[in-house]
Parts: C-alpha cells; structure tokens; sequence
C-alpha cells in the first residue's frame, strides 16, 4: 500500500485479556507496557497513524500509555485506504476519520459470507439469520 511503516519487534501492551483489569495486576500492567509499547506511543508524531489489532493494545494505549491516541485497527487503515478516505489521528475513536464508512449493503455481506464460508455453508448461516430476525 506504499506505507511508511514501523513496527515494533518486541513489547506487550500489558493488559492480556483481562488480566490489566484484576485487582493487584495494574503494576504489573503498566510495567509491561512501558518497555516497549508506551514509549513508542509517546515519540510518536501526532499525525502518525497508531496501528494496533488487539482490543487490548488499543485500550492500553488509549488509557495507560499517557498520550488519549486511540490506535485503529488494521481492517479500519484498509477500509479507508479502499475509499481514498483521510485518516485524522485523533484523541478519541470519534476523531479518527475525516468520514465513518458506511456499513456494507446486503449483497456485499452476502457476498463475503459465501467467500469466507463457502455458497452451502453461507446460506444456512443466512437462514438461520433471517429465522432469528423475524
């Protein structure tokens, strides 16, 4: 995609599930998380676009890194990228995009269903869907 990209190659955001969460394991939590992650989160320019497909890593950095940068998930860089959309890095997930992309139409769902699925596997899921919705 022609990205200017770095990754780090090593560090944890420090919250594995829900373990940051737990009663005694916030130290723990943001001492695993300023090895690696929190420091880079912090020399990163404001116009750069933080990139992290965890729920975890994303809430990590939004709460514990010191910085309110709320990273995007891959697929999200993707989805604007395919609709020439601008990223705007923002301090909230409300600010991350100068246009939220609209949900895809129900031949476009049905289409990537029977992709990732398969046809026969797909159309019982979308029968079993439309039985739960009526």
């Amino acid at each position: 995609m022609g990205l200017d990209v770095e990754r780090l190659n090593s560090g944890c955001c420090g919250l594995a599930g829900n373990f940051g969460f737990e009663p005694g394991h916030l130290a723990v939590s943001k001492a695993a998380g300023e090895r690696v992650l929190f420091p880079a989160v912090r020399e990163a320019a404001r116009d750069d676009v933080l990139v992290a497909d965890g729920f975890s890593c994303r809430t990590q950095v939004f709460t514990l890194s010191g910085t309110r940068r709320q990273p995007l998930h891959l697929a999200e860089v993707l989805a604007a990228a395919m609709r020439n959309e601008v990223l705007r890095p923002g301090e909230t997930p409300e600010g991350r995009f100068a246009t939220r992309p609209e949900p895809p139409s129900r031949p476009t769902q049905i289409a990537v269903l029977a992709a990732a699925l398969g046809a026969p596997a797909a159309a019982l899921a979308l029968l079993a869907s439309g039985r739960r919705h009526r």
